[in-house]
């Protein structure tokens, strides 16, 4: 898909970086890019982030269609959150990303990323 002027893709790379940007929904992504993932897991793995946050966060990737939750009918109830189709389109992206800013540690910071 073609972009036709300079303003649409000014616009276009905004929507994005709204959408994976801020502190926690790239984060949020790349976990789930992995595979799918309770709540307290992807807390844990998230580190420092609230409940309330995360909350918040996945309720807005889900509704702008990049993760799905899933329940679980067990018992105890299990609620699992993953990619969705759409969403798994930017596991291309994120490892872009991550590329990207490996190299740019290097040359900005002067550090080497671990591996």
């Amino acid at each position: 898909m073609k972009v036709k002027n300079k303003e649409m893709g000014m616009k276009v790379v905004a929507d994005v970086l709204d959408m994976i940007g801020g502190r926690w929904r790239g984060p949020i992504l790349a976990r789930l890019c992995d595979q799918p993932m309770r709540f307290n897991e992807l807390k844990a793995s998230l580190k420092r982030i609230t409940s309330s946050t995360l909350t918040k966060e996945l309720r807005y990737l889900e509704q702008v269609k990049m993760v799905e939750r899933k329940v679980i009918s067990t018992n105890p109830v299990v609620v699992e959150y993953h990619l969705t189709k759409h969403g798994s389109s930017i596991k291309k992206l994120i490892k872009s990303v991550i590329a990207w800013g490996m190299k740019h540690r290097e040359i900005a910071l002067g550090k080497k990323s671990d591996k």
